[in-house]
């Protein structure tokens, strides 16, 4: 019962999030407010463990990005929250390593962990892997982009950016920005 309370709790809490998310369960079943949430120390820089290249199957990867979203910022803050789904088109594996927005003076690949406290925190996350058959997705409550210093940006905006690849290298896409991810095609 309490994984699933926490696992709820996960699900629900939003990279972020703005006025409606202000509150988050812990897992002591107690509600916080997520100004108070330990974000840890959102300055840090990827893993320093180099991470062996991917092998080259002699196919090139094609990613496949859908559903780009991006939350409106949380009045009087300069940080928000991107999402979005990848999938490999051809080719075995690749890695995402980084992510730029224009506008954005940084953008952190995020998501979300328990501490031993019952709270939830997020951090930094190193590059990640997309194999073929899988889809890497970036969501509210797991992983997501931490986009920094952009200006602020409302519904109905609409935001380019860059996911890059170990091996297929740079993905354009452009970041719908709503309260909600769009609507499937």
């Amino acid at each position: 019962m309490r994984l699933a309370l926490i696992s709820s709790a996960a699900l629900l809490l939003t990279a972020c999030g703005g006025a409606e998310d202000e509150t988050v369960m812990t897992a002591d079943h107690g509600a916080m407010d997520h100004a108070s949430m330990d974000h840890g120390d959102m300055s840090h820089a990827p893993a320093d463990e180099a991470l062996a290249p991917l092998p080259d199957d002699g196919v090139l990867p094609v990613v496949t990005v859908s559903a780009a979203w991006m939350r409106p910022h949380p009045q009087g803050r300069d940080v928000t929250a991107a999402y979005f789904t990848a999938a490999l088109a051809e080719g075995s594996v690749d890695r995402l390593v980084s992510a730029s927005i224009q506008g954005a003076s940084s953008v952190e690949l995020h998501g979300h962990t328990m501490n031993d406290q019952g709270m939830m925190q997020m951090r930094a996350v190193g590059p990640q892997t997309l194999a073929a058959g899988e889809t890497l997705v970036f969501m509210p409550g797991g992983l997501h982009l931490m986009v920094f210093g952009l200006e602020p940006v409302v519904d109905g905006d609409v935001v380019d950016g860059v996911l890059v690849f170990e091996r297929s290298g740079e993905i354009p896409v452009r970041f719908a920005v709503g309260l909600s991810a769009p609507e499937a095609d």
